[in-house]
Parts: structure tokens; sequence; C-alpha cells
């Protein structure tokens, strides 16, 4: 659909600074203050609405210009500003002292302040803001969010008067869609338009998130310069937040091809992010006084908590189901049901809950699926595609194609897949497919019809219904149902830990078996050895006969002793926390670790689990903030007491009735090994205390801790930070990760660091540079980083091996040669502390 010139002319608009214009509307005037009041710069229309000259203004200070009582009232709102953000508005203001009355908005703008003021247009008859509320309510009346966007474009009708209200939803693709419409007869309807997303850029995006209203009281009106057109420290003057800001010339053009001559847009907000926008459109130049549109941003604030609650409400029944579902697959995998024999069921319970047409996973070595899926050797393409994303997520997407190029054939007619992971190592997923939906997608006019003129681009001129029909696209996975799949995915995850832990149980039993029959077979060996030996004594009492037996002896009890090995609890809390929580950083370990027998690792292994998935599910790892911290210390009577602290979760509340997980977790300690367990339910987070003995347990404290019973706390000793110089290498197939990696070396010092995404990218770059240090990728892109390991080699610069696998496995299976290894994201810390290895080796 689209031409060549697209792209050009999209990022070309992308790079308009439009927050650095230096120009306001007519309607208001700006001045740029010190924090002492001195006028630094000044809208040249300062004359026309204050009837005080620009050029008189500079470098004087406001208090010589404005009445005293101006001057307080101003003074007054200015102290309220807390940060940047910030800002403060006073209606009616007499700023002359002779009864005609301004409205003022004050924010800060770097170090220095930024006052506007608008005349009152017009006696005020009507308290917008007693209106709000009643507006609000009809709102609320709406089941569905469609409802309630309807509703909501027909109140920002009547607090505004504009001849067209639009609800403008921005989708996961980034261009928007009208999804609700209020309009004047006359007025043409955009109703289920698309339109793309060049038509607000990135940097205009970025400031509807700050400022959340705009207003273009008349596009044909001029507009006044700022003067001087630079602040004090020579850079342009940050109109960000400025309400009469003028906008971009292309931004005018847009409109007038609409029939538009004056506009509003209101942000919608979710979680800080930007959901959409309450569009407003005019045919006839329209101002809407300061008083009013303070109304509207307190309207539409509150239209975006309703509408989000609305929407959580959906995803949160969604994620009930899903609750629902891992008790049913819980218990159909304790009578007995696997991934491989029990498909279609386990289809049939994730279908209640995630709609998709198709299902396939790896199951012991067999290739299992069902409806709608890709053969076995497609599937494997996707899981090594799948093996480059972060580990422990749910992998989403509605154009598989896209995502990765090549990997199903297109007759297949797969348009969408959401992979939910398994098994960490190897990496293992069981991926939902859905069908190719073929749609006909209609555009506010052809987002193609851009025109050069002079070097310069113009907007389309015509927005009349444009239909493109778009193939390779599923249905969109929804929000609900992408919070719902995390929850599925710690389901999967519990019963593959089942599975595999019924499988180590019951090698476990065989290994018992063998280590009795062991047992019996040395004790009757030994008692063999004896008889030989008092035999041979007697023959021979001075002979070497005697000894060679019983070192036969001594040697036959080392071959067969059992060995019992000891295990972290540290460890063991790790591998949890990385196959369970969405980041494993929010879990903090300090005091040391407990070393336990082997023979204890079910008990405790058992425990941790119930504790890492709950905080998962219900607790703190389960919060954007929440954090886990984890604390060992030595009890004075031997053993070791270990406390689990949750902070920054939900509302934590007593369970109205004792289950199996907290059970396991209460009682599974005391009763096994003798200890004790205390579980505190704090409405701020989570607290359990476990006490292991001494005949079970060993405290082992952490290298930078001191003695146990100084009574001090433990004193990390940092390890002596390592710098860069020179040229560093990044041989990295994804441009993002190569980026990150690029950052993170400049920020140990490297003075340039040079990129390359294919091995021979890279042979070329070390024989034209001096460089001190790469970054290799085992796995580019099917081939391998071993000629470019091999050249470092040759000329003796040290290299790091990166890789989200186990590195020295895949540097093995890839024949590359084994260095340093380190492991994705990239980081300063994790460079730094290889290095810092690598300089102490």
């Amino acid at each position: 659909m689209a031409g060549d010139d697209r792209l050009p002319d999209l990022s070309e608009c992308a790079r308009e600074p439009i927050q650095f214009l230096g120009h306001v509307q007519a309607f208001g005037c700006l001045l740029v203050i010190s924090n002492d009041w001195v006028i630094q710069n000044a809208s040249v229309n300062t004359a026309e609405i204050l009837g005080l000259a620009a050029s008189d203004l500079i470098g004087t200070r406001l208090v010589e210009h404005l009445p005293l009582r101006a001057m307080h009232d101003l003074r007054g709102k200015l102290q309220t500003l807390s940060n940047g953000d910030d800002s403060g508005r006073v209606f009616g203001v007499d700023l002359r002292g002779d009864g005609e009355r301004f409205d003022v908005a004050l924010h800060r703008a770097g170090l220095s302040y930024i006052i506007e003021f608008e005349r009152k247009t017009s006696d005020r008859q009507r308290d917008d803001m007693a209106l709000v509320q009643p507006l609000l309510a009809r709102v609320r009346k709406g089941r569905t969010a469609s409802e309630m966007c309807q509703a909501g474009a027909r109140a920002l009708t009547a607090l505004t008067g504009f001849a067209r209200v639009m609800v403008y939803r921005f989708e996961p693709d980034r261009n928007g869609v009208v999804i609700a419409e209020s309009r004047a007869e006359g007025m043409d309807s955009y109703l289920g338009l698309h339109f793309p997303a060049g038509d607000i850029p990135p940097q205009a995006r970025a400031l509807y998130t700050k400022s959340l209203l705009r207003i273009i009281a008349d596009a044909d009106a001029p507009v006044s310069p700022i003067v001087p057109d630079r602040d004090p420290e020579g850079q342009p003057v940050d109109l960000s937040l400025a309400v009469t800001r003028a906008v971009s010339p292309i931004h005018l053009e847009y409109l007038r091809n609409m029939g538009v001559r004056a506009s509003m847009s209101v942000s919608i907000l979710r979680d800080g992010e930007l959901w959409g926008l309450m569009a407003c459109h005019h045919p006839e130049p329209h101002h809407i006084d300061y008083e009013t549109r303070s109304a509207v941003e307190l309207f539409t604030q509150l239209f975006s908590y309703e509408l989000n609650l609305c929407e959580e409400r959906v995803e949160r029944e969604r994620v009930g189901r899903a609750h629902d579902l891992h008790e049913r697959l819980v218990m159909l995998f304790e009578a007995g049901l696997d991934f491989s024999t029990g498909l279609e069921q386990i289809a049939n319970e994730i279908g209640d809950v995630i709609d998709f047409d198709g299902l396939a996973l790896c199951s012991g070595g067999r290739y299992c699926a069902q409806g709608h899926a890709p053969t076995e050797a497609e599937f494997a393409q996707l899981e090594r595609h799948l093996a480059r994303a972060p580990a422990g997520r749910v992998f989403v997407t509605e154009h598989l194609e896209q995502a990765c190029l090549g990997a199903v054939a297109p007759e297949r007619q797969i348009g969408g897949l959401l992979a939910l992971p398994l098994k960490q190592h190897p990496r293992r997923f069981l991926m939902l497919f859905r069908r190719e939906v073929t749609r006909n997608v209609v555009w506010a006019g052809n987002p193609d019809k851009m025109v050069r003129d002079g070097g310069r681009i113009h907007p389309r001129k015509s927005f009349a219904a444009w239909a493109e029909t778009v193939r390779g696209r599923s249905a969109p996975w929804t929000p609900a149902e992408r919070r719902a799949a995390e929850v599925v995915r710690i389901t999967l995850l519990e019963l593959v830990l089942k599975l595999t832990s019924d499988q180590n149980v019951a090698g476990q039993k065989r290994s018992r078996k063998q280590e009795v029959l062991i047992s019996e077979l040395n004790h009757r060996l030994r008692n063999v050895f004896g008889l030989v030996s008092g035999i041979v004594a007697q023959a021979d009492p001075n002979g070497e006969a005697g000894g060679r037996i019983r070192a036969l002896a001594r040697a036959n009890d080392q071959l067969t002793r059992a060995r019992q090995g000891r295990f972290s609890l540290a460890d063991l809390i790790r591998d949890e926390v990385a196959a369970f929580a969405p980041n494993p950083q929010r879990v903090q370990i300090e005091g040391g670790d407990a070393r336990l027998p082997a023979a204890v690792g079910d008990t405790l292994s058992l425990v941790v689990h119930e504790l890492v998935t709950n905080s998962v599910k219900y607790g703190a790892l389960g919060a954007p903030a929440g954090e886990v911290g984890i604390v060992f210390a030595p009890k004075a009577a031997g053993g070791v007491e270990w406390v689990w602290q949750e902070r920054g979760g939900p509302p934590v509340v007593q369970p109205e009735r004792v289950g199996f997980g907290s059970t396991l977790i209460s009682r599974s300690i005391p009763h096994e090994l003798g200890g004790e367990a205390e579980i505190d339910y704090h409405p701020n987070g989570l607290r359990a205390r476990f006490c292991l003995p001494s005949q079970h347990a060993e405290h082992v404290p952490d290298r930078s801790s001191v003695p146990a019973g100084s009574g001090s706390k433990p004193k990390v000793v940092p390890r002596p930070s390592v710098r860069l110089s020179g040229t560093a290498l990044v041989v990295e197939d994804n441009l993002i990760i190569a980026m990150n990696a690029a950052d993170a070396l400049r920020g140990l010092g490297a003075q340039e660091v040079l990129t390359a995404g294919s091995p021979a990218e890279a042979l070329k770059i070390i024989d034209r540079h001096v460089i001190s240090l790469a970054i290799l990728d085992v796995d580019l892109g099917g081939q391998t980083s071993a000629p470019v390991a091999e050249r470092l080699k040759e000329v003796g610069v040290p290299y790091l091996l990166a890789t989200g696998y186990d590195a020295e496995q895949a540097a093995r299976e890839a024949s590359v040669p084994v260095a340093h290894v380190l492991s994705k994201p990239y980081s300063n810390d994790g460079i730094g502390d290889i290095l810092s290895r690598m300089r102490d080796g």
C-alpha cells in the first residue's frame, strides 16, 4: 500500500522540534522570568494583550509593571509549584488595575518560570466545574468501554460546544481508531476510521503525557514570536507545557485539509501511558476560556479513571477465570494427566480463558499439536526464535510472519502467536495460535498521500474513507487475555515442576533401593574379606598377603560408601525465583547462606516453591513495585534462622481457610526436620520465619560479612572499579541489544564502541581498528562468532562470550573458543565484574 517515499516523510515529521518552535498563539501572551522575577523573554503580542511592549519588558522585573495585588496573587501561586511538571492557575486577575480581568497560567521550565496571560473573553454565567460530576454520572452508566466513550464524547460536546468530539484510541501498532463520536449536523463522521501513526509523531505523543490539554483557537490566526529567541544560556525556550504554544505549520495544514479551523485534544492516560485522546474539531475559530478548559481537564482525568476501572474489571474477570483454571489443571495433573496424553483436555481448559485456534508443544521428546498449528519442523524453528527472547516472559504477536520471518509457511494461514514458557534450560514453550483474519481497515484518507514541495512535506488533502485489505494478521490478543496468560504461565510452570519433581522422587526411590542393596553387599563383602584375612594370617603371620587384602577392603569401602552431598538454600531460592518471578532482581538475599544435606531437599524445595509462587500470584512479586527480602542468620544454639519478608505488594489478609500450600509452608519444617515455622499475615506484607536445627543446617556467612556474634552489621567490601579505554567492539545481530551493550561499555570508559551484526563485518572492523575489548554473541542469526573469536585470539584481544543460554555449552556446540562468559541482558555491573575477575586472575 505504502509508497517508497512514505518513511522519509514520517521521519521528517518525527524530527520536527515542536516544543521549541518559539511562537505563541494569538489568544494569549507569554513571559519567561527568573527566580527573582526578572523578565528574560517575552512574546511580541504582550503589547496587544497587556499593553506592554516586549522590548520594554526584557531585563526588567515584573513587579515594575504589575499592581501589587496582582503580584501578590502570582507570587502565592508560584510558591505552590513543587517540581517541573506542576502548573498553577489564577483566574480573574486584574493585571493593570483597570478592572479588566485575565486568566494566568504558571509553570517551571528548567531554572526559569513561564507565565501565560489570557483575557477573560466573557462574563461567566455557568459554573463548568459543577457540571463535571453530573456528566461523569452519565459516563458511569455505560456497561462497556465503548458505551462509556460514547457518553464521554457527548459530555465534552456539552462542556465545550465543539462541533465534533471524537474518542480516539491508540492501537498496539501505534495507529489510531475513532471508537466514539458526537457531531453536529453537517460535520463529517470519522467513526470507525483509522489514522496512521505518523499523524501524531513520537514527540507529540510524549508531550501529550506531560501536558494533558492542547487547544488551537484559530488555525489561520497569526502567531507571535518570543524575543529574544534564546534563553540566557543560549538554548531555545522549552514550551512543552505552555498552553499558548504555537503548533507545527504541518499540523495547521493538516487541520485545514480536514476543514477544521479550531481544535482541542485532551489526553486519556492509563498507568501513565497514552491510551488515547478526546479530539475536538470546529469549522470556525472557537476559543474555550481557561476555566472551561480546567473543567475539561478534570472531567477527562476522571473519565480516564472510570474507563480504566471498566477495562480492569474485564481483565480481573478473565484473570479470575485463569486462577480457577490453575486449580482445575493442578487437580487433573494430580490425577495422573500429563501434557502428551491429556492435550485435548488441557486445550479445552485453556480455551475457556484465552481464545485460540491451535495449540502445540513438545513433551517428552514428542511433538504434540491440536487444531490450527504448524508442522513439527516449523514449531522447532519457532522455538529457536523464541529462545532469543527474554527468559520467563509470555511472547505475544498478532503478526507472526513479521515477528518470526519465514518460520511458518504462508499456507498455514496462522496470523497470531501467544507462547507460554514451560522450561528455561532448554527453552520449551506451549504455543497458542490464531488464524489469519483478512479484514478491511478503513482509513481517514489514503495515509500514503503525502506530498513534497520545495523540500517540505505536506499532509494528505483528502480524508475520505479509504479501504485497505490487511492480511497475515490475527485478531488482537486483548490486554485481559495477556494478563490471564501471565497467570496461566505460572500454572504451567508449576505443573512442569510437579512432573519433574514426581520423576525425581521416583528416581530417588530407585536410588535408595540401590543404596540399600550396595550397603548389604558391602556388609557381606567385608565379612568375606575378614574371613579370608583371618585364614591368610593363620597360614602366613608375617606375610604381605593379609595387608593387601585389608587394603582391598578399605578401597571397597571408599567405592561403596554412600556420599550424602549438601546443597545451598540460597541457590534453591534463586532458581525458584528465576523460574517463576517476572523480575528476579526484586528478591534480595542477605546474611550468607544455609547448607543442608540432600536428604532434606524435597522438604525445602516444596516450602520455597510455595512461598515464591504465592508471592507471584497474590503477593509482592505480583505487584509492579513489590520486593522480597531474605535474611539468613546463625542461631546461638546452632542451626540457621531465615526470614522471608515481602514489601510493596497488595494488602495482605488472613486467609479464610488453610489450603494445601499454606499447610506445607507452616508444617513441613517442624514436622519433618524438627524445626520451627512462623507465618505472619501482616497487612504490609507477608513475613515468614523458619528455624532449621543444627543437625540439618549449617550457616555459611557471606565472605563480606563480619564474624557471627560481633554485633555489627555485615559490611560489603566493594570490588575495585574497572575502567576501559580505547575502542571496544560489540558483535550482536540484534540492534537493540547491541546498542545496550555499547552503552554499558561507554559507561565503563570506552572512548568508542563499534558494532557489527555479522562475522564478516566484525572481521573488517578488527582489520581496520585497534580493539581493546570485544563482546561476542555466540549465535549470529544462523552463523557463529567462531571466526571472530579466532581472529581476536590471534591478535591478543580479550573477549567475552554472551548468550541467553548456558554460554559455555553454547560455545562448545558452536565451536567457538571458550572465553569469559556473560549472560544477557548486558549491564555495567555484569561486564565490570567479569573484567575485575580477568584482571585479578
